[in-house]
């Protein structure tokens, strides 16, 4: 099974440095491949265009630009895997609210360092990230990030997914309470939205990263909004604390 890990550090340097401290994992994960990135710019460039990892080491960058970014690839990409890395500790709890996996303080130290990307690696394709259910076609497994929302006609369900849709038996209310932990909401009575998919809200509209739009009724409004922005990036989400304050 071919890995395949994004080095985007501060630089040339420092990538090369990451390739020379994860080389000891291959022998582990003999499908290992290292691709490097001087900016996140081009690495977001790469993702738009369809390119792919199973993990990336992103560096957050002196005033937290980076995190910015780690938002973005996870709106192209929900089931990737993030390590930041810093600095120092400042950016950690803006960090995690980017669902990064993982964050290291430099100088990086290749015992720590290699156990990060271990656990990543290890934990990224876990039962937890699929959906199970039994239809017409037998028993499905379908990753979370493959799923764009649930739509509910009594009590039949209607699963609309990236590559294709399915029908099965079941209620939607289970469904919300299954999947809340992993970013799906219920957005109206009839509807549950993976919400790493929704490019934006307008008034009773979710509007869906492939241009789908689904309904979001007054009752689920404020929730909704309030989860989205909590994954979004804003100016006082990514603030650095200010010196002194004692937080």
């Amino acid at each position: 099974m071919i890995r395949y890990i994004a080095l985007c550090g501060s630089g040339k340097e420092e990538n090369a440095q990451l390739l020379r401290h994860l080389a000891p994992l291959r022998p582990g994960f003999p499908g290992l491949e290292f691709v490097s990135f001087d900016s996140p710019k081009i690495l977001l460039e790469q993702y738009r265009q369809g390119r792919r990892f199973d993990l990336i080491l992103l560096d957050t960058g002196a005033d937290g630009s980076g995190l910015s970014a780690a938002i973005q690839l996870h709106l192209l990409h929900p089931a990737m895997s993030l390590i930041l890395l810093a600095d120092d500790e400042r950016w950690a709890i803006p960090g995690y609210r980017t669902r990064a996996c993982g964050y290291l303080t430099r100088p990086f130290q290749p015992l720590l360092l290699q156990n990060e990307v271990y656990l990543a690696l290890t934990h990224c394709e876990t039962p937890d990230f699929y959906f199970s259910f039994t239809s017409e076609e037998g028993t499905v497994q379908i990753k979370h990030s493959e799923i764009y929302y649930f739509e509910s006609d009594v009590r039949r369900i209607t699963l609309v997914g990236r590559e294709a849709s399915y029908q099965f038996s079941g209620q939607i209310s289970q469904i919300a309470q299954q999947l809340s932990p992993f970013g799906f909401a219920r957005t109206h009575k009839s509807y549950v939205v993976n919400l790493l998919h929704v490019e934006n809200l307008f008034r009773d509209v979710l509007t869906l990263s492939d241009g789908r739009q689904v309904p979001c009724s007054r009752m689920h409004h404020q929730e909704v909004a309030s989860r989205i922005i909590q994954r979004q990036p804003s100016s006082a989400l990514w603030a650095a604390p200010q010196k002194g304050s004692g937080r």
